[in-house]
């Protein structure tokens, strides 16, 4: 029972670790632009969290 509770705390910190901080930058089409800061796995996921369809988000290069 120990050892189950220790291995799934590691590999939810495994899995944790793995994220990065993304810059969401929206409403840059007029007015003053704001950053959301997004979690994510890769690049691909910032991008795909930050630029729903219809959304004027995009993620900060």
């Amino acid at each position: 029972m120990k050892s189950r509770v220790l291995l799934t705390a590691f590999l939810s910190f495994t899995l944790f670790s793995c994220r990065k901080e993304y810059n969401c930058i929206c409403g840059s089409d007029g007015g003053e632009p704001y950053v959301v800061v997004i979690s994510a796995n890769n690049l691909d996921d910032a991008i795909t969290e930050c630029s729903p369809p219809g959304s004027d988000c995009e993620i900060e290069e």
